[in-house]
């Protein structure tokens, strides 16, 4: 991937002092947008995740 420049907003949550909630975000139609999807793409999965609990009843 290399570098992937981002813009940030930090915004402090009021309710819950000591808190901040930070959005990235990058420019529209630049490498930096296209990155994350790229990255999600390859997390992401053709199957559904089973439960760690149907592979141990299969054991059994």
């Amino acid at each position: 991937m290399g570098r992937i420049e981002l813009g940030f907003e930090a915004m402090p949550m009021p309710a819950d002092p000591g808190l901040t909630l930070t959005a990235y975000s990058a420019a529209a139609g630049t490498p930096a947008a296209d990155a994350p999807r790229l990255l999600a793409s390859w997390a992401a999965s053709t199957e559904p995740a089973e439960p760690a609990a149907a592979h141990e009843a299969d054991r059994a």
